[in-house]
């Protein structure tokens, strides 16, 4: 399954709150609204993927969000294990970020309110930190500047043809990605909760990716969440005002997240009624997001 496949299979979740298989699990950990009920549920949050990465993305969000939450913690780390935990926590080193880097892989950052309060008094030095941290992995991961690439291996004849030549993010690029994105998580958070003016939400919310997503989507997730801050701050004119540039996924996804009124929905259609020529992004038919209209309409 490709990874914009895992994102309509969030948007199946999100829309009609029905569960599928075990592959989907990734949606329901980001999108579930009762995190606490949504860990205690999972039954092997180790196959076929780790979702700890997840399930601690949600947890700075809801600290971020909520205030400071041990019951929360605890159940996260009753869920994946002591030693899960731990082990989690000490690849956050690999952030380049010195501050993220030092409080993110610190346990006690998490299950002690007096570390996390005194943590968050300094608001300047995070905010410096997290535009410092978004900034560059919009540069690296978003635009593709200097992001290490190559050869795609062929695994058949026929593929040696279809990708002659094709450049592909490097292993090594990836595992940069994944070690990094606790802390692009936990500073995008911080934004839209704290300064939801940042140019950075809006370049994230408004530029698709230069490469392929992540295979579960956490890269998509990024702009996903930007995007909901950027509408709910200056309206759904920025969808009409910048529409060529905005996947029909994420206009799905903002449709069922954010209320909009019915001259509001009239616009956004007209809008995507003059479209001209084919979509070269994402995979969803403008015939969805009608139907989606519709429904909010009745």
């Amino acid at each position: 399954m490709c990874e914009y496949c895992y994102e309509s299979a969030m948007l199946y979740f999100v829309a009609s709150g029905q569960r599928h298989d075990i592959y989907s699990r990734f949606a329901y950990l980001e999108e579930a609204d009762d995190l606490k009920t949504e860990i205690e549920q999972l039954e092997d949050p180790n196959n076929p993927e780790p979702l700890i990465d997840l399930a601690f993305c949600r947890l700075y969000d809801h600290y971020l969000t909520h205030g400071f939450d041990a019951g929360l913690f605890n159940t996260l780390q009753n869920k994946f294990g002591h030693e899960a935990v731990q082990s989690y926590l000490a690849k956050r080193q690999a952030c380049h970020n010195d501050l993220f880097r030092t409080e993110l892989s610190q346990i006690e950052f998490l299950n002690d309110e007096t570390r996390w309060n005194r943590f968050m008094v300094d608001q300047e030095r995070i905010y410096s930190h997290a535009l410092e941290l978004l900034n560059s992995y919009y540069d690296w991961w978003v635009l593709g500047i200097g992001k290490e690439k190559e050869k795609r291996k062929p695994n058949s004849i026929d593929e040696s043809l279809l990708f002659a030549d094709e450049l592909i993010t490097t292993g090594a690029e990836w595992d940069k990605f994944q070690a990094l994105y606790p802390a692009l998580f936990f500073a995008l958070s911080y934004l839209t909760n704290h300064h939801r003016d940042s140019d950075i939400i809006r370049k994230i919310a408004l530029t698709n990716l230069n490469d392929g997503a992540d295979i579960w989507t956490k890269d998509l997730w990024l702009q996903r969440k930007a995007m909901i801050t950027c509408v709910k701050r200056d309206g759904f004119s920025l969808i009409v005002d910048n529409l060529s540039h905005i996947r029909y996924e994420l206009i799905y996804y903002v449709l069922l997240k954010v209320t909009i009124n019915p001259a509001e929905l009239i616009l956004l259609k007209e809008a995507i009624l003059a479209e001209q020529g084919d979509r070269l992004i994402g995979t969803m038919e403008r015939g969805h997001l009608f139907e989606l209209m519709d429904q909010l309409v009745e």
